[in-house]
């Protein structure tokens, strides 16, 4: 063969092996020109009637604008079904109607093709890896004659009569590139910086900062941790705030926790010392008894243990069950603290 079969091809057979599946021996089904079917069944050979697939019109899909060339392109094709009766001595003098009478019947009553065996290609292509699976919609159309008529008499044989035929268009046929576009890989860690203001706007990507906090997604068949995350803030009098100034012999800060009535969020206070080492206290647990920010319930008091040589800290919140935090569950927005 001059090149390998290609999903056209084989969409074209999967159409005819179908409608051979549903004739008994006395009816063959190809997928050839008009012409050819015409010799196949008036041979002097020839055991048993014709019906042809001949493919005449290709287009695009007329869905898929945007794809580009290494990505795989969607088209539909018209194929003419004629059949040709053999000069057989039992033959019947309507068995052109006959047949093609079946075939319409066959295509009305499953327009989806194949309906028992596996999607196409199936094993008849194996490149590239990942190709996809597809089955073909039938449906029957009504060309104007003038089309009908062009398609008999371009096929330059005196002795080949008109014949009355259905036409259908099957589709969607995918088209695979030479060399198919390589996906990346989901993400698997999500970063989130909360920060005031809108300087980051207008930036095409936005640098990782202090506040910003990786959250694991780990992958499709494990579920996350939590489908819930704490929301915190600092209360300065009647203003919440994400950032606070503390003397160095403060022993407590007020914190506004909100998310699900009933759940629990586990604060924890990293110390940042003036040698730019850390030091971190113990995760203090709240019980979350509103998802308001700005409610009194939400408010509760941070305990502090300000380190002698420490210049500010990060507080950061995450989910909680029982007196310890979730195993592996992100932290929230963060807070900061300056110490004066």
């Amino acid at each position: 063969m001059p090149v390998p079969v290609s999903s056209l091809s084989v969409a074209v057979q999967g159409v005819a092996d179908f409608l051979d599946s549903q004739f008994g021996e006395d009816v063959i089904v190809t997928a050839t020109t008009p012409q050819r079917a015409s010799d196949i069944a008036g041979g002097q050979t020839a055991t048993a009637h014709c019906l042809n697939i001949f493919a005449y019109r290709m287009a695009p899909s007329g869905f898929h604008a945007d794809a580009g060339s290494d990505e795989t392109q969607f088209i539909r094709i018209n194929a003419l079904l004629t059949p040709f009766p053999a000069d057989l001595d039992n033959a019947a003098d309507d068995a052109d109607l006959r047949i093609l009478g079946h075939a319409v019947r066959v295509l009305q009553s499953h327009p989806i093709l194949p309906i028992t065996a596996a999607p196409l290609p199936g094993a008849a292509i194996t490149e590239p890896a990942g190709r996809k699976d597809y089955r073909l919609q039938a449906v029957m159309l009504a060309p104007p004659m003038e089309e009908l008529n062009h398609i008999w008499t371009t096929q330059q044989a005196e002795n080949l009569p008109y014949r009355l035929s259905a036409v259908y268009e099957f589709a969607l046929i995918p088209i695979e590139p030479l060399e198919p576009r390589v996906v990346a890989a989901p993400p698997q860690t999500l970063m989130i910086d909360a920060s005031l203001g809108v300087e980051g706007a207008e930036l095409d990507y936005n640098p990782q900062s202090v506040d910003s906090r990786a959250i694991p997604l780990g992958d499709k068949d494990t579920p996350p941790p939590t489908n819930w995350l704490p929301v915190q803030m600092l209360v300065s009098g009647d203003v919440l705030t994400n950032t606070l100034a503390i003397p160095d012999n403060a022993t407590e800060v007020t914190l506004a926790v909100a998310g699900p009535q009933g759940e629990s969020a586990a604060v924890e206070v990293i110390w940042t010392l003036g040698d730019d080492s850390q030091t971190a206290q113990a995760a203090q647990i709240f019980p979350i008894a509103t998802p308001l920010l700005d409610a009194p319930e939400a408010e509760a008091a941070l305990t502090l243990a300000v380190p002698v040589t420490a210049v500010s800290a990060v507080i950061r919140a995450r989910p909680a069950d029982g007196s310890a935090p979730v195993p592996d569950s992100p932290f929230s927005n963060a807070l900061t603290l300056s110490v004066t």
